[in-house]
């Protein structure tokens, strides 16, 4: 229990301060700095996307179980060798989805973006990654089919 409680103080402060620090003024700017930590120390980028929206630590255990997840994932799918834009959509001026493939020497991963800018800065809604990217394509294949 006291593990538990001290990984939850680690964290907040963490966010907290990176918070502070991050500030960012625009979604690509966030998505950038992602993938420029995520090349050495893919956690780290997820703690920093987080840290953008102070909302998030309140989601503590659902980062973690995200975060744990993928490093689980890592040593099944190989060397990392970048990512390319899959797609962006908005609602208005304030609301983007950005979809980014990550290339891995077994299979890609999506990682999927939502953010927000409620005010003047730009924040992480929402962050998601799995590896169902190829059932998409085929679903899509078929529908051109139609």
């Amino acid at each position: 229990m006291t593990k538990k409680i001290t990984l939850l103080l680690l964290v907040s402060i963490t966010i907290a301060f990176i918070t502070k620090v991050n500030a960012q003024s625009s979604e690509k700017e966030i998505t950038s700095e992602f993938f420029k930590v995520f090349q050495s120390e893919p956690m780290k980028a997820m703690d920093y996307a987080f840290s953008t929206n102070k909302w998030m630590q309140r989601n503590i255990d659902g980062i973690e179980s995200l975060k744990t997840k993928f490093k689980d994932l890592l040593p099944l799918i190989g060397d990392y060798y970048g990512y390319e834009l899959i797609t962006e959509k908005s609602i208005g001026k304030n609301l983007k989805l950005i979809s980014y493939m990550l290339k891995y020497d077994r299979q890609p991963v999506r990682f999927t973006f939502v953010l927000y800018k409620p005010n003047e800065i730009w924040q992480v809604q929402n962050l998601n990654w799995d590896v169902n990217i190829d059932d998409e394509l085929e679903e899509s294949a078929k529908q051109d089919r139609s």
